[in-house]
């Protein structure tokens, strides 16, 4: 491998946390956003979920509403305006992470899991030391609901 794609295969604990987001009270990361750190379809990453549904309750993954979209663009300017009912994305809680990382067959989606379920891992490890911290997290949450 060479050094371009050495850097091209990067991936920063940053990038991914800059992909975390609060919905429906749960950190989660979004389908799209998945894929692209994993270099796959977003679609592929959607069919493993959708084929293996006994896997991924509700509380371990979930169809967007508009509701949520909307908290989703306040929280990453990144995200773009339009939204399409039937091209909602999907979001994965850090128990659907878990599993997806099951699921996942590629050497770069299994590392990139790795590294996301050690970082959500590390933010709940960190926010009971914190108390001010969780609480102003509780009012952003709170603030973004109430929008």
């Amino acid at each position: 491998m060479n050094n371009n794609e050495a850097v091209a295969n990067v991936v920063t604990d940053e990038m991914i946390m800059n992909h975390i987001y609060v919905l429906r009270g749960h950190k989660v990361m979004i389908d799209t956003d998945l894929a692209a750190l994993y270099q796959m379809e977003t679609r592929k990453v959607r069919a493993l979920a959708i084929n293996n549904s006994l896997r991924f309750p509700h509380d371990f993954m979930f169809q967007l509403r508009l509701e949520d979209y909307y908290s989703l663009q306040q929280q990453d300017s990144t995200i773009k305006r339009k939204a399409s009912v039937r091209n909602l994305p999907v979001a994965f809680t850090e128990q659907g992470l878990a599993m997806l990382a099951g699921l996942l067959k590629t050497e770069r989606s299994i590392h990139v899991n790795v590294r996301i379920i050690r970082i959500f891992t590390t933010i709940r490890q960190l926010l009971p030391d914190y108390p001010e911290l969780s609480r102003m997290i509780e009012q952003y949450k709170n603030g973004l609901i109430g929008s």
